[in-house]
């Protein structure tokens, strides 16, 4: 079943709709619109209005976004600011919802999913093991210089 050809007037109130029910960026809402059959200029009319109505405001997604990979999905600075490269958010607001980031917040974050990475961890020695923790806290987006200042600075009880 292939996505129906929306007119202007429907796509207004679809995007709206659509903004409603969650915290959308502009990229995501031109890409609905784009995959119902919108002519560009209609696209661009649409988002217009979203934006004057309130619908539709990269700042406010960023920052939710931020908020919510960091809170719920345990996403580092690095994996965040990706994703929201990949949805077209200007650079400038990227960084300013970054900067919003609490640093207490994210360092307690850091620091418990690290040492549970660590303490689940095999490996034949502590350096190897440490390395192994490194990069798989990389791999969420944490820089790999404060996990590995994190494994330095705690003592880690192992009960293996």
């Amino acid at each position: 079943m292939g996505i129906s050809e929306w007119e202007f007037e429907t796509g207004l109130v679809r995007s709206q709709a659509y903004c409603a029910g969650a915290e959308h960026c502009e990229w995501e809402v031109r890409n609905l619109l784009e995959r119902h059959g919108l002519s560009a200029d209609d696209r661009d009319r649409i988002l217009e209005r979203l934006k004057a109505q309130a619908f539709v405001d990269d700042s406010r997604y960023a920052r939710s976004f931020v908020s919510d990979k960091l809170r719920f999905d345990r996403w580092g600075r690095r994996k965040i600011i990706m994703a929201l490269k990949l949805k077209h958010v200007e650079s400038d607001v990227i960084a300013a919802a970054i900067e919003g980031i609490d640093m207490e917040v994210y360092m307690e974050v850091l620091e418990k999913l690290t040492l549970d990475c660590f303490r689940r961890t095999k490996a034949a020695d502590e350096r190897t093991r440490n390395v192994k923790t490194v990069r798989s806290m990389a791999a969420k987006g944490f820089e790999p210089s404060l996990v590995a200042r994190i494994l330095n600075d705690c003592e880690i009880v192992d009960n293996d």
